[in-house]
């Protein structure tokens, strides 16, 4: 049995709502607002419970993260704080799955924070110089 999927937002009360269809699970259907951006999951009927709340409110903290830190720390942070509540344990795999799925669904992938390439340039500089010493301890001989 399916449940109908919400037509009010629980959050902010628009009936702005988006209905889409993961390109990877295309059998996972997610309801967004179009006005405050959040998942709607179709069990809503009321107002959100405390566990989803607080689930709600690590995902948007680790998108967050995901957008100033990249997102390999907003991965660490939901994984970190999602296995410290009670009812709710999740694998790595789920983590990264659940953050790159939040984060496509609000189009947020191509604003995540890219890592700095700064050590590799750095390193490759000092290999250099020190290639650049040996070459000229050598030929001063």
């Amino acid at each position: 049995m399916t449940s109908i999927p919400p037509t009010i937002c629980p959050y902010c009360s628009s009936k702005e709502l988006i209905r889409t269809v993961p390109e990877k699970d295309p059998f996972n259907v997610m309801v967004i607002c179009h006005n405050c951006q959040r998942v709607i999951t179709p069990e809503h009927d009321g107002p959100p419970g405390r566990t989803t709340v607080a689930v709600r409110s690590i995902a948007e903290k680790a998108i967050q993260i995901s957008l100033s830190l990249g997102k390999l720390n907003g991965i660490k942070y939901y994984y970190s704080e999602i296995n410290k509540l009670p009812d709710t344990k999740t694998t790595l795999q789920q983590s990264k799955d659940t953050i790159e799925a939040l984060l496509q669904a609000r189009g947020l992938t191509s604003a995540v924070r890219k890592p700095s390439r700064n050590g590799c340039v750095i390193a490759l500089i000092i290999i250099l110089l020190i290639i650049a010493s040996v070459i000229y301890f050598y030929t001063r001989r």
